[in-house]
């Protein structure tokens, strides 16, 4: 029998039109990675801003039983009732998680909502170990199971357009900046983005630059208030603006501040 050699090998690819399919599938990839990407993380900012509304939820519920006030005293534990009068008001020296615990058992059961994946703040997937009778204040929300950021001294009838809880910050001081390195605190959208859950419990994806900051930080614009004699950004608790159009004071009672988590 006689084997046409020719006809045999005819149908095999030659090395050119291997080197141009392994091009095109470069091209494709490189394509669709940075696409990947991109879908990856605006859905992990819907994570973020779904657990930041559960917390607010939790908060708004809190504030039911406490003549329309979101947490403005430190929490001590499972045995100190939140309306006692020697309890210490959270201050610009406090921390997010002194007040969050305030929701736990009763408003929330789980420390999962307060992670926010990548953050500094937030590491490690948390333990979900709370408070209880016999241990009061030493497991609820420990360092590094907070990845949110609060603005004390709130209520349920303050502008429904205040941020209430956000993603947590490089520096809270004004005006409360994110940095543009992942690695660093506050680095967990590289300063391009964060996520702000407002009083009335919408939440937004905002926008960041560094108008009003040094680079490498940025901050979050108060909404229709991004240049001119406007200008403010949206944490800031100087009320520059006041009394004409009053926003976040630090000098009202109780004190209007933003605190970071431990």
């Amino acid at each position: 029998m006689k084997i046409n050699k020719t006809k045999m090998f005819s149908s095999a690819f030659t090395l050119i039109e291997l080197l141009v399919v392994i091009a095109i599938i470069a091209i494709l990839a490189s394509i669709a990675l940075p696409v990947f990407s991109s879908v990856q993380e605006r859905g992990k900012q819907t994570k973020d801003m779904s657990n930041g509304k559960q917390i607010v939820l939790a908060l708004k519920q809190f504030a039911l039983d406490n003549d329309g006030a979101f947490p403005s005293k430190e929490y001590v534990d499972l045995n100190t009732a939140y309306s006692d009068t020697t309890l210490t008001a959270i201050t610009a020296g406090s921390n997010s998680n002194l007040a969050f615990r305030w929701l736990f058992p009763t408003y929330v059961t789980s420390e999962d909502i307060f992670q926010v994946a990548g953050s500094t703040f937030s590491p490690n997937l948390p333990d979900n170990v709370i408070d209880n009778t016999t241990n009061p204040s030493g497991n609820t929300l420990i360092a590094g199971e907070n990845g949110y950021s609060y603005v004390s001294g709130l209520n349920d009838t303050s502008n429904p357009q205040m941020p209430l809880v956000a993603d947590a910050f490089n520096s809270v001081a004004n005006p409360a900046s994110y940095s543009t390195d992942k690695a660093q605190p506050g680095g967990v959208w590289a300063g391009k983005k964060a996520i702000v859950i407002f009083v009335d419990g919408s939440g937004r994806v905002m926008t960041c630059d560094d108008k009003t900051t040094t680079a490498p930080l940025t901050t979050v614009w108060r909404l229709g208030h991004t240049a001119g004699a406007n200008a403010q950004d949206m944490f800031d608790t100087a009320n520059a603006l006041a009394p004409a159009d009053p926003w976040l004071d630090a000098t009202a009672t109780p004190n209007q501040v933003v605190i970071n988590p431990l």
